[in-house]
């Protein structure tokens, strides 16, 4: 019933396939540092969620106003000054809303003003769209990047310190060694492998009529 309904309305769920079937870090694998690393509580991925969402989007919209004629190396270059021209702002408002946090994820809210999404993807995806679907292509990416790092930092707080968003959920055992970014990668993992299995279930309408096919009981 879920793969004929996806097969029905396949044209709309691909305006808004960044969110999961095409999610930038579980799909694509990009910009995969910050999750694997900084993401060990909610705060830390709100914040790098946040800061992603506002640097991407705005740089790689102002930036599609940037002339094809001049070079593809200087417009690059352009990309990423814009993107450091949002991200000042953008640091200053999440240590508003979130005091400390800025220090604590470190390097790597600096580091999204280079991200994939704005070096790469905007000259080979987002600018050869039409504006309208390129600002909900865009947000749609940006918005999976956040889900996805919100996720991981959920997670790996809730069994790493035994908190759920900030405070003690009694009686849950914690594993500090989650904590380390080898579980980033672990359950990255195993979230991409749930993503692609989700989509080949949604794409191949029988495959759900052959795994029962061979497996008779």
């Amino acid at each position: 019933m879920r793969r004929s309904f996806f097969q029905r309305h396949r044209a709309a769920f691909e305006r808004f396939d960044g969110i999961l079937l095409q999610n930038p870090v579980l799909e694509r694998g990009l910009v995969l540092a910050p999750v694997i690393v900084a993401s060990y509580n909610y705060r830390n991925s709100l914040v790098l969620g946040l800061s992603f969402i506002l640097i991407t989007f705005v740089t790689v919209l102002l930036s599609s106003f940037i002339p094809r004629r001049i070079p593809y190396t200087v417009r690059t270059i352009l990309y990423t000054l814009i993107a450091c021209g949002v991200f000042a702002p953008t640091a200053m408002l999440m240590d508003q809303l979130f005091p400390g946090t800025v220090l604590r994820v470190g390097v790597f809210l600096p580091l999204l003003v280079a991200n994939s999404l704005i070096v790469v993807k905007s000259e080979s995806r987002f600018h050869k769209q039409s504006m309208g679907r390129m600002i909900l292509d865009l947000f749609c990416n940006t918005l999976g990047f956040c889900l996805a790092i919100l996720v991981v930092g959920i997670l790996r707080e809730l069994v790493g310190s035994g908190s759920f968003l900030g405070s003690p959920v009694q009686g849950m055992p914690a594993a500090p060694a989650v904590l380390m970014p080898f579980s980033g990668f672990i359950l990255v993992g195993l979230l991409a492998a749930g993503v692609k299995r989700l989509r080949f279930r949604l794409e191949n309408p029988g495959a759900g009529r052959e795994e029962a096919a061979g497996n008779p009981d």
